[in-house]
């Protein structure tokens, strides 16, 4: 699927989501320090919607369960940074989000959803 248009930059600010739906896919695009990022907007932990998310800093927080993941990587980042490593139902919780490639075009959101 080539890049769509999914909005407008102006419509993300910088420390703000913008969550669309592109036919039947959800989309969370993030704004952090100027720069866009998309992710597939269903939290892996539970699958619920990433709809309402918020940014602090540079952490994408999912608001049902609080999760967060870091919108430069996608990797998780709560509760990953707070449980033992050897806890064993914790690896199979922490997926990452899965990414999309951003291009601004003219102050448009263009996104590859492949």
């Amino acid at each position: 699927m080539p890049f769509q248009k999914l909005a407008r930059a102006e419509e993300i600010p910088p420390g703000k989501t913008l969550f669309v739906h592109v036919g039947a896919a959800p989309v969370i695009l993030a704004n952090w320090a100027g720069r866009i990022y998309a992710f597939h907007g269903i939290c892996p932990h539970r699958h619920n919607p990433l709809e309402g998310a918020r940014m602090w800093d540079h952490l994408l927080t999912c608001p049902w369960h609080q999760f967060q993941y870091d919108v430069r990587t996608g990797e998780n980042h709560y509760p990953r940074n707070v449980y033992p490593a050897d806890y064993p139902r914790l690896q199979e919780q922490l997926d990452p989000l899965k990414s999309y490639a951003v291009e601004l075009r003219d102050g448009e959101v263009w996104v590859d959803l492949e």
